[in-house]
């Protein structure tokens, strides 16, 4: 486009050069006629004619000349502002080239770009098919080991089951040792009895009728002389630096108290309305919530807020072994069996202790808190019952994980204490009332209640006479409430000297004193 505004230009000057070229003949011309003018009139003329006639032709050749003038100034002009015009064209077309040469050195950089980013492109295409490779590789392999997974898991649950026969023909090998022994303690009691009967002379007639009436032993094997109703407080006494949550009947003179203090403390009475301290058992790092006693090997267990179940031996004083796994508070815990013991905890799960071997043999989780367990059951020794948060009791068989039965309460279970026979089961719940139930066919037979009666808390603590002929239970108030075991009658309400709420009872095993413990560190035998 430039280039031919540059040709037009030069084309209009060389037509202003010819037309000035006439012009500048003219001028010529006129030049050479004023020379001839002047020269006349330096050396005169004689005709005076002549002379007006070249007057008016040098007058004519003055105006041509002016108007030439006019027209080459008109001319010089043009010529001016075609150069002014030039000029801009010429600076608008360097702007134009720079620009051109910016634009060009912007597409080569794209080029260059361009050309780059199709050889990552390349180099990825190239990636991409190797790593779809690996991919296919990849999944070859992970389906190779998910079968040899299953095949690994389908071994381990061949395994387990297996593992579960074997444990189920030990707890069978346990069970029936379990009954070998109780019965060989039977036959013990039965033979002392009778021998004891024998020694009896012909003027004891009334003693040996009091002893055929009587139950013959309790499920510790002590002699029973027969429940009786306690009436008043024999001694009490501060035993801990807080909450006593526990007591428990060792024999007929020595008993355990546990609490917030972290220690086991055995005592003894003296049968003249005192105490004395005997023992302290030491290893829990938090308060202990429930005792359980097993005499024959003198083993004594207890469960802790430190998430652990512990055992001591009293012969020796020493704990023997310290039993983890819980995940919270350790609410309750019972000897199970003859080798075995049933702890329940905050976390949901019940767990099933093997002693000797010192680990969990089994755990449950009945997905709600339990608050106590109950073991000895008559209809089968492994079946056990748990009281739980969520108003349900249930019957477990330590040799399955699923519940065999369920019952739904009226309220929280706090307690539960099994009859000597094992035949019945004891309940207190957190609706204020006592119930008794029939383990044969689960079944309700007695409720217990009473006005002012309130259960103390969620692990209060109800328990049945030694010879099953009562049941008591601590309220909220600081009073003891003892019905008929048979006609659900309200016998005696006990009145402490406060108002503190009764956390836990315990029956002597002769069947004569009642062990209570109470918020505030206080133990109060009453007979």
């Amino acid at each position: 486009m430039a280039e031919s505004y540059k040709k037009l230009i030069v084309q209009r000057l060389e037509e202003v050069k010819q037309k000035n070229k006439h012009i500048a003949a003219i001028y010529n011309n006129y030049s050479k006629l004023g020379e001839a003018l002047e020269r006349k009139h330096k050396y005169g003329t004689t005709h005076t004619g002549g002379y007006s006639k070249e007057n008016e032709e040098l007058q004519r050749v003055k105006d041509e000349m002016a108007e030439l003038y006019r027209s080459k100034c008109q001319n010089d002009q043009r010529l001016i502002n075609a150069n002014h015009a030039i000029t801009e064209y010429e600076r608008k077309t360097s702007e134009l080239m720079a620009e051109k040469r910016k634009l060009e050195a912007t597409s080569s950089q794209l080029s260059g770009r361009y050309a780059r980013i199709e050889v990552e492109l390349h180099k990825i295409r190239i990636d991409n098919e190797q790593l779809n490779d690996e991919r296919i590789a990849t999944n070859t392999t992970v389906t190779m080991l998910t079968k040899q997974i299953q095949e690994m898991e389908n071994d381990r649950i061949h395994f387990l089951n297996k593992i579960r026969e074997l444990n189920e023909t030990r707890i069978d090998l346990l069970n029936a040792e379990v009954a070998q022994e109780e019965q060989r303690r039977h036959s013990r009691v039965q033979e002392m009895i009778t021998n004891v009967v024998q020694d009896v002379t012909e003027k004891d007639f009334k003693l040996e009728a009091m002893l055929k009436r009587m139950p013959e032993t309790n499920a510790s094997g002590d002699l029973l002389l027969g429940d009786s109703l306690p009436s008043r407080a024999e001694f009490n006494f501060e035993c801990d630096e807080g909450e006593v949550n526990d007591v428990h009947w060792l024999d007929g003179e020595t008993f355990a108290t546990g609490g917030s203090d972290r220690k086991i403390k055995i005592w003894k009475t003296d049968g003249h309305g005192g105490q004395t301290r005997i023992d302290s058992l030491a290893g829990s790092n938090a308060a202990l919530t429930r005792i359980d006693y097993d005499r024959d090997r003198k083993f004594l267990i207890a469960s802790s807020n430190d998430k652990n179940v512990r055992i001591w031996n009293l012969d020796t004083s020493r704990l023997m072994s310290t039993l983890s796994g819980h995940a919270d508070q350790v609410t309750c815990i019972k000897f199970y069996q003859s080798h075995s013991a049933v702890s329940g905890s905050a976390d949901r799960v019940i767990k099933i202790w093997d002693l000797q071997n010192q680990r969990c043999s089994r755990s449950l989780f009945p997905a709600s808190k339990i608050l106590d367990v109950a073991t000895n059951m008559g209809g089968s020794p492994s079946l056990f019952a748990s009281g739980h948060f969520d108003k349900k009791l249930r019957f477990y068989d330590g040799r399955s994980t699923d519940p065999v039965k369920t019952v739904e309460m009226g309220g929280r279970i706090t307690s539960l204490d099994v009859t000597m026979s094992g035949c019945e089961l004891l309940i207190s719940t957190r609706d204020d009332t006592i119930t008794m139930i029939d383990l044969r066919t689960f079944q309700t037979v007695h409720c217990y209640s009473a006005e002012n009666y309130r259960t103390s808390s969620d692990l209060s603590r109800v328990v049945l006479s030694s010879g099953n002929e009562y049941v008591a239970a601590g309220s909220s108030n600081g009073s003891i409430f003892i019905w008929n075991k048979e006609s659900t009658k309200l016998e005696k309400r006990l009145s402490s000297s406060s108002d503190n709420a009764i956390f836990s009872l315990s029956w002597n095993p002769t069947g004569y004193g009642l062990l209570s413990s109470s918020k505030q560190k206080v133990v109060t035998l009453w007979k």
